[in-house]
C-alpha cells in the first residue's frame, strides 16, 4: 500500500491549483490564456482524532467543518478541541431492555446483504451502525467496499433537495420554530461528513483508497457545490498515493469549482455577471455571496486563482494525458468562461464541438446556416439535456436571455432532445429577473444589462405552458409571472395568477395531509417491524422520504405565495386606466383593501401595512389571520412540520427515538427536543449517535451566523413597538 494522507484533510487542505498550457480550442482562445504554472503545496498539522474536532467551522457555508474562507488556495486547519469524538463506537441502534422492538429483533442484517438490495439509504445507516458497519469497513476487500461507497448515490441523498433548496428563501431554514427546514449546507455536510468518517476509518484500518472511490468523492463534491473538497482529493490524495484520474473524476473536478458554494443560501444570488459582483469576486478578501470562486481582473488578468485559468489548465491536463472529453467535459469549460463573461469563447467552444454557429444563427435564416455536428447515439458528444441546462444558465447569466431561449430551442429540434421542466424554470427565473431591472443609477452602473420587457416574459411563460411543450404549471413558474405583473402595476392580473397558486397549494396541503397520516398509522401498525433488522426497513424510509418531500414542498410553496400576497400591500399605487385618482384615493385604500386582506389573511403577518394618499396605514390582524389559519387547517401545516423536523435526519439513534416517540403518541417538537435533551444528559445512549451530535453542531452554527434581510424587515415577527414603516414613495414618515 502506497502512504497516504488521511482523507479527512480533504476538506482543509492548502492547495495551490495547478497550471499548464492550455490546448486551444480556437485562435481566440489561444490569445487569451497563461503559460504559468503553480504547483500545489501542502501542509498539514497533527491531528488527534479522538479529542478534536477535525474541521475548521464554516460561516459561509454553515457547516462544522469546511473552511471559512474558500478563497481558492488559502486554507487553515483548525486545531479546537472539542469534548466529543466523532469515532467512538455506541450501541446506540442495538434494542436494550427498554425498548418494546427488542422482542421482535430476530438477526441484524449484515452490510453485504445491504448490498445486495441496493438501497442508498439502509446502506448508509447500515455504515453508521457499529456493530454492522465497522467490521465490515476493516474487512472487506477493496472491490466491496467501494462498491458499497459508491452506493451512497448524490443523485438520491444531494440533488433532489437541492433542486428544493434553490427555491427556499434563508428565513425558513432558521425563523419558523415547529416547521424550520434543515438548510442545504447542513444536509450535504451531514452527508460529506459520512463519507470522511467511513473513508478515514478505511485507511485506519490499513487499505489503500482506490480510484471508484476517489471518483465518486469527487462525484458528491460536484453534486453539492464543494470545489475545496474537490481539490485536496484531486491536487493531493490522487496524486499522492499515485491514482491516474480518468475523465469522469476530471469532469467532476471541473463541476465542483464551477458550483463552488454556489447552491447555498448566499452564492445562489450572485451569480449574475455584472460588474459589481465581478470587482467583488476578483477582490482578495471577499464578502460573503462572492467566496464561491475568483475571477480575473483588468489589473491582473492572469490571476493564478482565477475559475475560468484553473479549468482551462486542468483541461489541458487531461489532453496531455491522451484523454478524450466528453459532453461533461465542454459543458464545464463553458460554465468556466460564462462565469467571467467570456462569451465569445464559450461561442468558440460551441461551434468547435457541436458546429453550433451562434454568430450565423444571428445573421441569417436557419435553412441557411450549416447543420450542427452529427453524433451518434453512443458518441460521448452527444448533446443531452445538459448542455440544454448549461446554455441556458451561462447566457442567461451574462444576461442574454434572448440568445439563451433561441440555442434551448435550436438545439432541442436538431438533436431531438426533450426540454425538461427545470430547463424552462431556470429559463424563466432569469427572464423574470431581467424583466425587473430599474433603471437610474444602477442602469448607470450595469446593473440593467440585458432587460427585457414584461411581453418576453409572458411569451415565454405562454409558451411552455402551451402547445406544443405543455408542461404542467407549478406554483414556482407561477410566482414568477406574479412578480412581472407586479412590477408592471397589473393589480388583477396578479390576483389572479395568485389564485392560481393558492389552487394548488390545496392540492400540495391534501398530500402532505394524506402522507402524515399515512406515517402515524403505519407506525403505530408496524412499529415492531421497522428495526426489526438492526436498521430501519426500506419500506418505512421510502415512506418518510415521499413524507419529507411533500412536506418540503408545501412550506417551500407556502412561504413563496405569502412573500408575493405581503409585497402586494407593498405597492403605493396601481396601473388603472380609469379613474386613477378616485382609485387611488377611495378605491384602493376602502374599498380593496378590506376584501384583500378577508381573502388573503391567511398569508398576511400580524401587521398589516399598506400606503394611502394621505399616508401609511397599519391594520393589527393577528386575530383574524389566526381564525384564517384554522380555517384553512394550517395546524395540520405545523404538525407535519415537526414530525419532519424529528424524521429529517441520517442519525439511525434519532430515528429510532423519533419512531418510539410518535408510536408512545405525545406531541409536539417541543417536547420531543426536550426528552431527547434529557436522554443526552443522563448518558442514555439508545437515542445519541455521531451523527446527531454534528447534525446538532452544524444546526447550532447555522443558527448563529444568520445573516440575510435587513436589520428590521416588517413581518409577523416583530412587536408593534418594535416595528417601523418601510421607507418608501408613500411614507411620508420616511427614515
Amino acid at each position: 500500500m502506497h502512504g497516504s494522507v488521511p482523507f479527512y484533510r480533504l476538506l482543509n487542505g492548502v492547495l495551490q491549483p495547478s497550471s499548464s498550457r492550455i490546448p486551444h480550442l480556437s485562435l481566440h482562445i489561444l490569445r487569451r490564456q497563461t503559460r504559468a504554472r503553480a504547483h500545489c503545496t501542502t501542509e498539514w498539522q497533527p491531528r488527534n482524532l479522538q479529542h478534536q474536532r477535525r474541521f475548521q467551522s464554516s460561516i459561509t457555508i454553515g457547516s462544522s467543518f469546511f473552511p471559512v474562507d474558500s478563497t481558492t488556495g488559502n486554507y487553515e486547519h483548525n486545531d479546537t478541541p472539542t469534548n466529543t469524538s466523532r469515532l467512538e463506537s455506541t450501541s446506540a441502534l442495538t434494542p436494550d431492555a427498554g425498548s418494546a422492538s427488542q422482542s421482535s429483533l430476530k438477526r441484524q442484517v449484515s452490510m453485504e446483504e445491504l448490498l445486495e438490495e441496493n438501497h442508498p439509504e439502509r446502506i448508509l445507516l447500515g455504515f453508521v451502525t457499529p456493530s454492522i458497519g465497522d467490521a465490515f469497513v476493516a474487512d472487506a476487500d477493496d472491490e466491496t467496499f467501494a462498491r458499497a461507497i459508491c452506493a451512497l448515490d448524490p443523485d438520491y441523498f444531494i440533488l433532489p433537495f437541492r433542486d428544493i433548496h434553490r427555491h427556499i428563501k434563508p428565513t425558513l431554514e432558521t425563523e419558523p420554530r415547529f416547521r424550520y427546514v434543515k438548510s442545504f449546507e447542513e444536509r450535504v455536510g451531514t452527508f460529506y461528513h459520512v463519507l470522511d468518517t467511513l473513508v478515514t476509518l478505511r485507511q485506519e484500518r490499513g487499505h489503500a483508497i482506490t480510484l471508484d472511490v476517489y471518483r465518486h468523492l469527487l462525484r458528491c463534491a460536484a453534486a453539492g457545490g464543494y470545489g475545496n473538497m474537490a481539490r485536496v482529493v484531486f491536487c493531493t490524495l490522487m496524486p499522492e498515493n499515485e491514482i491516474v484520474p480518468d475523465v469522469d473524476c476530471y469532469n467532476y473536478f471541473m463541476e465542483a469549482l464551477n458550483w463552488n458554494l454556489a447552491y447555498g443560501r448566499f452564492e445562489r444570488y450572485s451569480l449574475r455577471v455584472i460588474p459589481k459582483h465581478m470587482y467583488l469576486r476578483s477582490q482578495k478578501e471577499r464578502l460573503p455571496g462572492f467566496r464561491g470562486h475568483t475571477v480575473a481582473s483588468p489589473t491582473l488578468p492572469n490571476d493564478e486563482q482565477s475559475l475560468r485559468l484553473e479549468v482551462l489548465r486542468t483541461f489541458n491536463e487531461l489532453v496531455r494525458r491522451g484523454l478524450k472529453g466528453d459532453e461533461a467535459t465542454f459543458c464545464n469549460l463553458i460554465t468556466a468562461m460564462g462565469r467571467e463573461g467570456d462569451i465569445s469563447s464559450v461561442r468558440s467552444v460551441l461551434k468547435s464541438v457541436w458546429n453550433i454557429d451562434l454568430d450565423a444563427l444571428e445573421r441569417y435564416d436557419e435553412e441557411e446556416v450549416e447543420s450542427p455536428t452529427f453524433y451518434k447515439p453512443d458518441s460521448p458528444l452527444k448533446p443531452t439535456e445538459r448542455l440544454l441546462q448549461t446554455v441556458v444558465h451561462t447566457f442567461s447569466t451574462n444576461n442574454q436571455v434572448d440568445k439563451a431561449s433561441m440555442l434551448v430551442d435550436y438545439i432541442s429540434r436538431n438533436y431531438n432532445i426533450p426540454i425538461p421542466a427545470s430547463v424552462w424554470t431556470h429559463l424563466l427565473e432569469w427572464t423574470a429577473l431581467l424583466s425587473l431591472q430599474l433603471g437610474g443609477v444602477k442602469f448607470r452602473n450595469g446593473d440593467a444589462a440585458g432587460r427585457v420587457s414584461f411581453r418576453a416574459l409572458e411569451a415565454l411563460w405562454t409558451a411552455f405552458h402551451d402547445e406544443p411543450y405543455n408542461v404542467p404549471v407549478t406554483i414556482v413558474d407561477q410566482m414568477y409571472r406574479v412578480k412581472g405583473r407586479f412590477r408592471g402595476k397589473r393589480l388583477e392580473l396578479a390576483l389572479r395568477d395568485l389564485r392560481v397558486c393558492v389552487q394548488l397549494l390545496d392540492e400540495d396541503r391534501t398530500k402532505v395531509s394524506q402522507m402524515y397520516d399515512k406515517m402515524r398509522e403505519y407506525l403505530r401498525t408496524n412499529y415492531d417491524h421497522i428495526f426489526a433488522a438492526g436498521v430501519p426497513s426500506a419500506e418505512f424510509l421510502q415512506l418518510k422520504r415521499e413524507f419529507l418531500f411533500a412536506s418540503l414542498r408545501l412550506d417551500c410553496h407556502i412561504q413563496l405565495i405569502s412573500t408575493a400576497v405581503r409585497n402586494m400591500f407593498k405597492e403605493s399605487w396601481w396601473n388603472v386606466t380609469t379613474h386613477r385618482p378616485y382609485f387611488r384615493q377611495v378605491t384602493w385604500p376602502l374599498r380593496l383593501v378590506p376584501d384583500l386582506v378577508q381573502e388573503w389573511a391567511e398569508f398576511l403577518p400580524n401587521i398589516i401595512p399598506y400606503y394611502t394618499t394621505t399616508g401609511h396605514v397599519t391594520i393589527s390582524g393577528q386575530e383574524h389571520r389566526e381564525k384564517a389559519m384554522v380555517s384553512a387547517n394550517s395546524a395540520q401545516t405545523t404538525f407535519a412540520g415537526s414530525m419532519r423536523a424529528m424524521f429529517d435526519t441520517y442519525s439511525p439513534a434519532r430515528l429510532r427515538h423519533s419512531v418510539d416517540y410518535v408510536y408512545r403518541g405525545p406531541k409536539g417538537l417541543a417536547a420531543f427536543d426536550a426528552e431527547a435533551a434529557s436522554f443526552e444528559d443522563d448518558g442514555d445512549q439508545r437515542y445519541t449517535d455521531w451523527v446527531l451530535r454534528e447534525e446538532k453542531e452544524q444546526r447550532s452554527e447555522r443558527l448563529s451566523t444568520v445573516k440575510y434581510g435587513q436589520v428590521n424587515p416588517p413581518g409577523p415577527d416583530w412587536r408593534v413597538d418594535e416595528w417601523h414603516p418601510w421607507a418608501g414613495p408613500g411614507n411620508p414618515s420616511k427614515k
